[in-house]
């Protein structure tokens, strides 16, 4: 059963890192997160599944931020809530 959509998914800013291999996209969004005010959803969009299976979710959970991914294809939509 897939993880129910949080209802807290907004795109406050929208980070286009399709195309982007490691560490690219978690270096962008690392340096995003520290200039944005809490409460800042980001949405990435990559296609590179190890920055939404393993990076991304390793940085927000290790900031206690909330983080949520789905897919579309190759196409993956993370979004990261800055708490």
């Amino acid at each position: 059963m897939a993880e129910p959509r949080p209802d807290w998914i907004r795109a406050d800013i929208c980070i286009d890192l399709q195309g982007e291999t490691c560490p690219i996209p978690e270096l962008t969004v690392a340096k995003k997160l520290k200039n944005v005010s809490p409460g800042t959803v980001l949405e990435v969009l990559t296609d590179h599944q190890p920055a939404a299976d393993v990076t991304l979710p390793a940085l927000a959970k290790g900031k206690g931020y909330g983080f949520y991914a789905e897919r579309s294809g190759n196409l993956y939509r993370v979004y990261i809530a800055k708490r």
